[in-house]
C-alpha cells in the first residue's frame, strides 16, 4: 500500500501500522509503551498523529496503515497532546522511573546502583550503599530468595544479573566493617525482643539514630533463624558472627539466654524501657508473656 507521511510517499507492507510505515521512511514517532514483541494498545498516548480530513488524532502504534492515508506527525496540536500525556504520566507515577530490581527488593536496596559501582571496580562504595539498607548484607546476600533477579531486565537479553551474589561479593571485602558510627545520643532506650535478622536490623537502625538498645534473645548466640535454621554451607557462621559483632560495636547491648516471661517479665520490659519492639520471628508471642 502507498501512503503519505509528512509529505513523503511511503510504500508499506500489508498489516503494517502507521508507526511501522513511518519507520520505513525514517520518520521517528515518539512512544513510551510500544514494543514489537507485544500487542500494541497505544496506552501512553505519546505516538498520536493526525490524518488529514479526520477530526480525531490517531495512535500510530495501534492504527493500521491504509492505502491513501495522508499522515502528519508534527503540529502544534499534536505537540500539545503529547506534552499533556507526558505531564499526566509524570504527575502520578514513581515506579517506572526506578529499576524493577530495586522495586522488587523487600529492603528497597539500590540494586542498580551497587551493581554499577561493582562493575566500575568501586567495591567500597558499593558495600556502603548496600549497608544503608541492609545491616547484615553478607548474610542476607547468601540466603535471600532474590526477587530482584526475577525482575531483572537483563533476562530479556540473556539471563538475569547475579545481584545476590554481587551483594555479598562486595560486602565480604569489608566484612564487619560497614556499620556506621552511632548517632548523637538521645535519652531514649529501646528493648528489642528477639535477636534474629529483624531484631538485629532494629538495633542497627536505632543506634544510627542515637537511641540506646538492648536486644534480648533466648538462645546462646544472636542470629535467630539465620544461625539456628540455616546450614553452614548456605551461611557460614563466621560471616554472621562478624556482622553481629559489628552491630554490638555500635553500642547495642546483647542479652542472650534471656527468655521473656521466664527470666524477665514483659511488664518489667515496658516499665524499664521507653519502647519495646517484638521481633520474635519464628517463635510465638504467647511464649514471651505478651498478651494477644
Amino acid at each position: 500500500m502507498t501512503l503519505l507521511i509528512d509529505g513523503i510517499t511511503v510504500e508499506a507492507p500489508a498489516g503494517a501500522t502507521v508507526i511501522d510505515a513511518a519507520a520505513i521512511a525514517g520518520i521517528e514517532i515518539p512512544t513510551l509503551c510500544h514494543d514489537e514483541r507485544v500487542k500494541a494498545y497505544g496506552a501512553c498516548g505519546m505516538c498520536v498523529v493526525e490524518e488529514e480530513g479526520k477530526p480525531r488524532l490517531l495512535r500510530a502504534c495501534s492504527t493500521a496503515a491504509i492505502e491513501g492515508m495522508r499522515i502528519i506527525t508534527r503540529s502544534p496540536r499534536i505537540d500539545a497532546v503529547r506534552r499533556s500525556a507526558l505531564e499526566l504520566m509524570l504527575s502520578g507515577h514513581c515506579g517506572d522511573c526506578r529499576p524493577p530490581c530495586a522495586l522488587a527488593c523487600p529492603a528497597g536496596t539500590d540494586c542498580q546502583g551497587y551493581v554499577g559501582l561493582i562493575a566500575n571496580g568501586d567495591y567500597e562504595a558499593a558495600a556502603l550503599l548496600i549497608a544503608e539498607k541492609l545491616p547484615i548484607p553478607s548474610s542476607i546476600g547468601r540466603v535471600c530468595p532474590r526477587p530482584c533477579e526475577d525482575e531483572c531486565r537483563r533476562e530479556l537479553k540473556d539471563e538475569p544479573i547475579n545481584i545476590g551474589g554481587l551483594k555479598y561479593f562486595a560486602t565480604d571485602k569489608f566484612l564487619g566493617k560497614l556499620a556506621p558510627k552511632p548517632g548523637a545520643a538521645t535519652d531514649k532506650n529501646v528493648a528489642v525482643i528477639g535477636g534474629g535478622p529483624g531484631g538485629l536490623s532494629a538495633a542497627y537502625f536505632l543506634r544510627r539514630m542515637g537511641h540506646g538498645v538492648t536486644v534480648f534473645d533466648q538462645n546462646p548466640e544472636m542470629g535467630g533463624m539465620l544461625r539456628y535454621g540455616i546450614p553452614e554451607y548456605r551461611l557460614p557462621k563466621s560471616v554472621l558472627a562478624a556482622e553481629v559483632e559489628a552491630i554490638s560495636g555500635m553500642g547495642a547491648e546483647f542479652r542472650n539466654n534471656t527468655k521473656i516471661g521466664r527470666d524477665i517479665a514483659f511488664a518489667d520490659i515496658l516499665k524499664d524501657y521507653d519502647a519495646a519492639l517484638i521481633a520474635v520471628g519464628a517463635w510465638k508471642l504467647s511464649k514471651i508473656g505478651c498478651p494477644g
